[in-house]
């Protein structure tokens, strides 16, 4: 699957809690083209939602992958359905551990302000870390 360097927030978000010497996102080359091609006319035809079944039939993917100073190498993934909601779940559950548990002060990432395995694990994603073992020349 050809895939496109594309800004997408973890370039932005992983080097604040995660000392990272190069952090680069991408997409499908396909999604990327699709973004690329939107006009303001283009823009002003696309419903504000979508209708319940085509939201719940959608599915998203998120991966993620490192490699340490020694070579090893880990990766992680996370997929669920309806992004939509997916996202009014993170931002209430993120509002609510915040005044139920609070967080450090200052500007801090998801994964500094709420752990991460049960956080997701609120959301009913699947997901999976694992080590991929060292870096293949």
């Amino acid at each position: 699957m050809p895939v496109s360097v594309f800004a997408l927030p973890g370039v932005v978000t992983v080097p604040r809690h995660v000392r990272a010497r190069r952090v680069r996102s991408v997409i499908r080359s396909e999604v990327a083209a699709m973004f690329s091609s939107l006009t303001p006319d283009v823009v002003d035809t696309v419903p504000e939602t979508l209708d319940p079944a085509t939201r719940s039939a959608s599915r998203w993917l998120m991966l993620a992958e490192a490699t340490g100073p020694d070579g090893r190498r880990a990766r992680g993934w996370v997929t669920g359905s309806d992004a939509y909601e997916a996202t009014a779940v993170i931002a209430v559950e993120g509002a609510r551990r915040l005044v139920a548990d609070g967080a450090p002060a200052g500007t801090l990432t998801p994964a500094q302000a709420f752990d991460p395995e049960s956080f997701l694990n609120h959301l009913g994603v699947t997901w999976q870390v694992h080590d991929t073992g060292p870096e293949r020349g």
